[in-house]
């Protein structure tokens, strides 16, 4: 039998713009629907602050997308502002190491305190635009340099299927050593980390997309762009393996009717989601 479940509380919407007023036409046809929101890189750098305070006083959650890695004391003084501001999610990239998610955590923690309410502080483990071929050669061995250099060989070395889903898995591990609330990744890793680390230590999950047309495959995104995800999910088979939260931007801020998208995506959500698992 399956319990009762607002996935609009989960779903966080990615507010990729370059300026409040999109913004605002958004948060307006989703009033009611929608009450989570990233504010990433684009309309940080565009806004500053203004951002996600124009969305807390809409009575909505901001989490503050800024992948913040640098050293301690930088990332520690970054995260203690970002509490003030607003942010209800914060993230850092567990790859900065746990002295960096360690300084993280405490600026989290003080925030919450100052805030009155809980801040989550969360890692970012493997890029959903990267693959096993990128993560091979970002961080592992080539075959042979110079025939790499000369253009000659296999560029990737031995590339290890699923080799992103053991790094994300090992960079979870440095999160939750770190004490952090949990991490970013995606579907495809979601579940191991759940099982490996607990129920309470929360993923969220990009990379979503939905399946159309009589094919059933999952599309690049609603305005039909050239897509930059490599490692997807729907939204269903995200929760299915134990997703806390979902990031969707293009699926719905592409869409000509964002409200009938987030609807038919919520309403597939409950068709297909074993909600005793969430």
């Amino acid at each position: 039998m399956k319990n009762s479940v607002n996935f609009n509380d989960k779903i966080i919407i990615a507010l990729d713009y370059d300026g409040l007023k999109p913004v605002k036409n958004l948060l307006d046809k989703l009033e009611g629907r929608a009450f989570f929101y990233k504010v990433g890189f684009e309309l940080f750098t565009s806004c500053g602050e203004k951002s996600v305070k124009f969305i807390k006083e809409r009575g909505c959650k901001v989490f503050l997308d800024l992948k913040y890695h640098d050293i301690p004391n930088t990332v520690y003084k970054a995260v203690k502002a970002a509490g003030r501001v607003g942010a209800d999610i914060i993230n850092v990239h567990a790859s900065g190491g746990t002295e960096m998610m360690s300084a993280a955590k405490k600026a989290a923690d003080e925030a919450s305190e100052d805030a009155g309410r809980h801040i989550d502080i969360i890692a970012v483990t493997v890029l959903t635009s990267l693959s096993d071929g990128d993560i091979n050669r970002i961080f592992y061995d080539y075959n042979d340099y110079e025939e790499v250099m000369q253009g000659k060989g296999n560029e990737y070395g031995v590339c290890k299927e699923g080799i992103s889903s053991g790094l994300a898995l090992h960079l979870a591990r440095l999160a939750k050593i770190s004490k952090l609330d949990g991490v970013v990744c995606s579907g495809r890793e979601s579940i191991n980390i759940k099982k490996t680390f607990g129920n309470d230590f929360k993923t969220v999950t990009p990379g979503i997309r939905t399946k159309t047309g009589s094919d059933n495959k999952i599309t690049n995104c609603a305005n039909n762009s050239e897509d930059d995800q490599k490692r997807v999910m729907t939204p269903s088979e995200a929760f299915n393996a134990a997703a806390d939260y979902i990031v969707i931007g293009r699926e719905i801020t592409g869409a000509a009717d964002p409200a009938d998208a987030l609807d038919k995506i919520c309403a597939d959500i409950k068709n297909n989601v074993n909600t005793q698992k969430i």
